[in-house]
């Protein structure tokens, strides 16, 4: 896991590793991916609806509501950091597993960005149509990507892009999302901000779901 983590993402991490998660929970870099490929999927689609694929089959395993609505609280805090960088252009930083060796994982995030285009294919598949050439090819790019992480070799057809696609993984995806971000963007549709998109919406000046006391923009929106 990438040491330069926040506080919020460090207190994330170990939840998401802990024994209040089967094992089928995602990890963080895994949730990093999925809440990328939720924010820039072409349809709408309200936090609630993807929520509990978040934690496995098992759910949280917490004795209190206000538990459960912390740790919400903190993927809420990630989505909505997200949607504030990439509103910014250019500034998305994924979260990366990183190996003994120093060397980035990005396998495991695009798995978890497979995972969230995978819930509205035929959205996808109609917006592409619609979209630039270089929309287009930001698609094609991270649905490769996706396919060369999670696939065995032998299953796969090679293509003359891949081992490029592969050397440039973790520079490209950062770029991709900001380019399928900005065409949902340009076409209108709607960004849910919280659980019920209105009375839980974490504002700027709303304490950090974090817990650090301070206000959110002062803190993990930072």
């Amino acid at each position: 896991m990438d040491n330069g983590l926040s506080n919020y993402l460090e207190l994330l991490d170990g939840f998401l590793g802990s024994d209040a998660v089967n094992d089928d929970a995602m990890s963080l870099s895994e949730l990093d991916g999925y809440l990328a490929g939720m924010i820039v999927c072409p349809a709408s689609v309200l936090p609630r609806e993807w929520m509990g694929q978040v934690w496995g089959k098992g759910g949280l395993s917490l004795d209190s509501i206000e538990k459960v609505d912390a740790v919400n609280g903190l993927v809420m805090a990630r989505y909505t950091a997200i949607i504030s960088m990439l509103d910014q252009g250019g500034g998305y930083h994924p979260v990366y597993d990183v190996d003994a060796q120093e060397n980035v994982v990005w396998p495991v995030w695009t798995g978890g960005f497979l995972r969230a285009m995978s819930l509205h294919q035929d959205t996808w598949h109609m917006f592409g149509e619609t979209q630039s050439e270089d929309v287009q090819q930001a698609i094609f790019m991270m649905m490769r990507m996706c396919e060369l992480g999670s696939m065995p070799e032998d299953e796969l057809e090679p293509m003359d892009t891949d081992e490029q696609l592969i050397s440039i993984a973790p520079d490209l995806i950062p770029q991709a999302v900001q380019l399928l971000f900005d065409a949902k963007r340009a076409q209108g549709t709607a960004l849910p901000m919280s659980l019920d998109d209105t009375e839980l919406k974490i504002g700027r000046n709303d304490p950090c779901p974090c817990g650090s006391g301070q206000k959110y923009k002062k803190c993990c929106l930072n």
